[in-house]
């Protein structure tokens, strides 16, 4: 009897032991790709790809990259016909190629835990989307951030801070500020549905120290649903609301004159409101 209790003392705390959770991996990687093509009497191709390697110590500090792509071009299709006669002519085909949205980004973070709830993060970023008018925006920051909820199920986390933002447009205009200090509102939301699937929806809001009418909205929702332990399915919405949009030029056309002739080029300014509907496949290293 002495014997049996004795081998259930020792085997107690290894059993325990291996009861723990398994520490998070060092290294993750996170990979989603979205390609649609459309051929024939109408032709468009759409290709999204985004990347997420972040590195975890297992001490409160982690360190994030993640870079992305989304392109989308549509090619307009139009028909004419050159000859002498209804029996004698020649079909010519046009085809008119223009990218609709191309939107590049990268992304550096590093956070460490003050408390089981507040941490202090800084990071840097870079993007360029010319179809919108931005040949490039680079940015640096550095706030701190509190976890309302973190649990297994659910987490909410706000990060405040403050940076410095420095921009090029595609079209500069006068009196254009292309550098600036800022304040910044991270709200991020994860919810769990289920054993398989996730909800997540990101609100970061950016505003100048120069001009409060310059800011900067960007919302991102996602739901993911998991197909096995490496691949899952994404689909995903987001909005970009500028309130200082870029500017794009356009030919300014003497239709007095036949044909048409180019007399110069006017500035535009471009909508307020960007979207993006997206669909994917998610692979996790």
């Amino acid at each position: 009897m002495r014997a049996l209790l004795s081998s259930f003392l020792l085997v107690t705390p290894i059993l325990a032991q291996d009861a723990k959770p398994a520490p998070p991996p060092a290294w993750s990687d996170k990979a989603s790709l979205s390609l649609l093509s459309v051929g024939g009497n109408a032709q468009s191709q759409s290709l999204g790809f985004s990347n997420e390697m972040v590195r975890n110590w297992g001490t409160g500090s982690t360190l994030a990259f993640n870079l992305g792509a989304v392109r989308v071009s549509t090619t307009a299709i139009t028909y004419g016909a050159t000859g002498t006669s209804p029996t004698d002519y020649t079909v010519v085909r046009t085809d008119t190629t223009q990218v609709s949205s191309e939107d590049y980004f990268a992304n550096l973070r590093f956070a460490r835990n003050l408390s089981e709830k507040l941490l202090w993060f800084a990071g840097a970023g870079w993007e360029r989307n010319v179809p919108s008018g931005l040949d490039s925006r680079s940015v640096v920051s550095a706030g701190l951030g509190y976890a309302w909820v973190k649990n297994d199920r659910q987490k909410f986390q706000t990060d405040l801070g403050v940076g410095y933002t420095r921009v090029k447009p595609v079209v500069e205009t006068p009196g254009f500020q292309d550098s600036f200090g800022t304040w910044n509102l991270v709200v991020a939301y994860e919810q769990k549905i289920g054993a398989a699937s996730a909800f997540a929806s990101n609100l970061a809001f950016t505003d100048s120290l120069k001009d409060s009418g310059n800011f900067l909205g960007v919302w991102r929702n996602d739901l993911s649903t998991n197909l096995n332990k490496t691949l899952a399915l994404k689909v995903g919405y987001a909005l970009t609301y500028n309130n200082r949009p870029a500017f794009k030029t356009v030919d300014i056309l003497d239709i007095a004159q036949v044909p048409p002739v180019v007399v110069g080029q006017a500035a535009v300014q471009l909508k307020k409101l960007d979207t993006i509907f997206s669909a994917s496949l998610v692979l996790t290293f």
